[in-house]
């Protein structure tokens, strides 16, 4: 399964933000976490149940169907990385998949203070889909209650239920440095919790963050070599 391309992002993110959705739609960073979330939790959720709440609930008025191929394909391609295929290919030093944060080019770096916001703020909207199977989850398995509350955090600014553990600038971007790895123990312990034990890729190295040097060897960035596909 192919990502989007490039193009076919940008047009997606233009419609997303137009006067044709609802204020309520969510940004391409948002659908991301939401798409993760709908991807290692619970059995699949049918399109028709989750493709409104994208939008707040309601699909648009006219909604074009080359958008809704768009952001099926991606939700195709974000379950793609976490499908049993992908497991067995995967190596000890690099993540499944490489959550979509976005950065701005305002000129200054405030949003640095929020980062990672909006995409925690998606995996929750996937989580409240599913909500009495993932609450159920999470009361019976404490390591998947705490890798959540750790996403979490990161919409809230601070730990859900440890309220004086608040996030500042430096911990926020090692968190989002984090978040592949969370999202990984996340579906492993549904996994576990589905079939039993299953065997786990087990992380003995340094994990790459996205602006960490590249393991090839290239002197690039992660995000912009081996980590870009």
């Amino acid at each position: 399964m192919n990502q989007l391309s490039n193009e076919e992002l940008d047009l997606l993110d233009n419609y997303l933000m137009s006067d044709a959705t609802p204020e309520e739609t969510m940004d391409l960073e948002m659908l991301d976490g939401f798409l993760v979330a709908l991807a290692i939790g619970p059995d699949s959720t049918p399109v028709e149940q989750w493709l409104p709440e994208v939008f707040g609930g309601h699909l648009p008025d006219n909604f074009d169907s080359a958008i809704r191929d768009l952001i099926v394909r991606q939700s195709d391609y974000v379950a793609s990385n976490f499908a049993a295929p992908a497991r067995e290919k995967q190596s000890d030093d690099e993540p499944l998949y490489f959550p979509l944060i976005l950065q701005e080019d305002t000129g200054d770096d405030k949003w640095k203070d929020t980062l990672g916001q909006y995409w925690a703020g998606g995996f929750r909207a996937g989580l409240m889909l599913r909500e009495d199977e993932w609450v159920e989850a999470m009361d019976e398995d404490e390591e998947m209650s705490d890798l959540v509350c750790d996403i979490m955090t990161l919409e809230l600014g601070r730990h859900p239920e440890r309220t004086s553990e608040v996030l500042n600038r430096r911990e926020r971007e090692e968190r989002v440095d984090e978040l592949p790895w969370l999202v990984e123990g996340v579906l492993h312990r549904w996994l576990e919790r589905k079939f039993g034990h299953v065997e786990t890729v087990v992380h003995d190295g340094p994990k790459v963050g996205r602006n960490d040097p590249c393991p090839c060897g290239s002197g690039k960035k992660y995000k912009k070599c081996c980590g870009a596909d």
